[in-house]
């Protein structure tokens, strides 16, 4: 049995002994298995798996552009599932087919590698190379998506340090590719008055502009149920002072409110 977690449900299925209910169930052998699908920031799975070790099992948003991602935090999600030996479930290993049809650039940069994989199969790989990952679910439209996938496991290879350093590379072309060029030091939140986790909000905004993502408005919703919408920036200035990237926050928080607001 799994049920969908962030920061915001979690205190509902608090609040409704949801946990208490599921493993009441398991002992009347009515499920097999307990599990959540978790769509939050890596400390509040952190404080979901040491209030409750009964849960077995982590779905997770997990590839190698959100690897770093500021918003999506799929490595510090990841390592805390290891941290409580989690076996993880990936979602989105191709990032909703934004992995799929990548720009020449930087298909060039994994056809260099000479394996004749398609880019598919490279971040399916990428997602099941590291530990303890359990499965990896891919959506897929076709045949030929289905045998492309299928292939990848069958035969599969984990990552080699070329392989790592060419999807780096792929990142670095992405995040080029008209984002917001921001390296989420967070310099600039601690002095918000609205509390806008700008960072969070930015993350959001490459990942819809750069692969049309929808989890990304399911994330700016999980960044402001609890701090500020960009649209609740008065342009105080005090992020643009401190920003060590110089960039135009309040001009950029405006974009970021036309899309998701």
């Amino acid at each position: 049995m799994y049920a969908s977690a962030d920061e915001n449900i979690y205190q509902h299925f608090m609040k409704c002994n949801a946990y208490q209910v599921v493993q009441e169930l398991k002992k009347e052998g009515k499920i097999r298995h307990m599990g959540i699908s978790f769509h939050d920031k890596a400390d509040v799975l952190e404080q979901i798996l040491k209030e409750h070790p009964e849960i077995e099992i982590v779905q997770i948003q997990f590839n190698y552009m959100d690897y770093e991602s500021p918003s999506v935090e799929s490595r510090k999600v990841y390592e805390v599932c290891r941290k409580y030996e989690k076996p993880v479930l990936v979602m989105e290993p191709v990032k909703g087919g934004g992995l799929v049809n990548l720009p020449k650039e930087a298909k060039k940069v994994l056809e260099a590698l000479g394996t004749g994989e398609s880019p598919a199969t490279y971040a399916i790989r990428f997602a099941a190379s590291f530990d303890g990952m359990f499965k990896v679910l891919s959506g897929m439209s076709n045949m030929e998506q289905m045998k492309d996938n299928v292939s990848a496991m069958k035969h599969f290879r984990s990552f080699n340090e070329a392989e790592y350093k060419a999807v780096e590379q792929v990142c670095g072309i992405l995040n080029a590719m008209g984002g917001i060029p921001c390296t989420a030091c967070r310099y600039c939140t601690d002095g918000c008055p609205k509390h806008i986790q700008i960072p969070d909000l930015f993350g959001c905004y490459n990942a819809k502009k750069q692969f049309g993502d929808w989890n990304s408005d399911y994330y700016y919703g999980v960044h402001t149920r609890s701090n500020g919408k960009a649209s609740d920036c008065i342009a105080c200035g005090q992020c643009e002072k401190i920003c060590p990237q110089h960039l135009s926050v309040i001009d950029y928080l405006k974009e970021v409110a036309e899309i998701f607001e």
